[in-house]
């Protein structure tokens, strides 16, 4: 008797779920998220959007462009933050010795005491509770999160520009 070799089934791919379900998961989790922000507010005067930009030039200088792009914001809106910023003497604009014609933004003394002394989601519930998850759900997680973001955000440009 001959032995019939039967090719494995593929695998089932689980049923999407519904785009309801992704913004309900999200809208609970900006449940957790918004007391932080607010309470950061408060203490602060900073929003999350102005205390982002000075913990991406804690690396050092950027240009306005490259703060843009990597906040995935409008050049308008950075304008704003980053004049807030100048106001409150967190960053400083200075040309850049190469190319004249550019601004490069930096962080002062002052902003980086300001990033300093508040951790805005550090020993939190939700810090806590990602924490627990193994390092690839934390990266899965950090990812679809990112790409669903970034969608929405070309989504939001394309619907403005018709």
């Amino acid at each position: 008797m001959q032995k019939v070799l039967v090719p494995d089934a593929p695998p089932v791919a689980p049923a999407p779920v519904a785009g309801r379900e992704v913004v309900r998961a999200v809208a609970d989790l900006v449940t957790l998220v918004e007391p932080r922000l607010l309470a950061l507010w408060k203490a602060t005067g900073m929003t999350l959007s102005q205390r982002r930009v000075l913990g991406r030039l804690r690396d050092g200088r950027r240009t306005p462009g490259e703060l843009a792009a990597w906040l995935g914001i409008s050049a308008p809106s950075l304008t704003r933050t980053l004049t807030k910023l100048h106001k409150e003497g967190l960053i400083t604009r200075t040309l850049d010795e190469g190319d004249r014609r550019r601004i490069q933004v930096g962080l002062t003394n002052a902003g980086r005491r300001a990033l300093e002394g508040h951790r805005v989601f550090s020993g939190t519930p939700l810090f806590r509770a990602a924490r627990t998850l193994s390092v690839n759900q934390q990266l899965n997680l950090a990812e679809s999160i990112g790409r669903l973001v970034r969608l929405a955000r070309e989504l939001e440009v394309d619907s403005a520009a018709d």
